[in-house]
């Protein structure tokens, strides 16, 4: 079964999202914020990170980038969800290798296809 980290301080985004993902089959953990998430990573695996952007203690910028520049640690595809990115947030997480960056709310049809085509990616390795 394939897992996807969840990280998002709404409750109910979260909850939301987790319905969506387990209505195919996909196993879900949650997180968060961006630190609790890169704890967890430590010691565990997924196949899929699903992140919000504007979270307290670590955004999902802040925590992509400091997930893509672990040495030697094959990362997962990225998806950011977020309601208030500029064009330069959008930049600093293409850059730190987001597979995917979608507007919140999102149309869950969309994000289920995304979904699928990034659990069909190899894990890239971080420099």
């Amino acid at each position: 079964m394939k897992r996807v980290l969840l990280v998002d301080d709404n409750h109910d985004a979260r909850r939301a999202l987790k319905l969506v993902l387990e209505s195919q089959g996909l196993e879900c953990i949650e997180s968060i914020n961006g630190a609790l998430a890169l704890e967890w990573l430590n010691s565990e695996t997924a196949d899929l990170i699903v992140t919000d952007n504007k979270m307290p203690v670590l955004t999902g910028l802040e925590f992509i980038e400091r997930l893509s520049s672990k040495p030697d640690a094959p990362s997962p595809p990225i998806i950011l969800l977020s309601g208030n990115l500029d064009e330069a947030d959008k930049t600093r997480a293409r850059n730190a290798g987001t597979y995917a960056i979608l507007n919140k709310p999102c149309n869950f049809s969309e994000f289920l296809s995304i979904v699928s085509l990034a659990l069909e990616q190899p894990p890239r390795q971080s420099c």
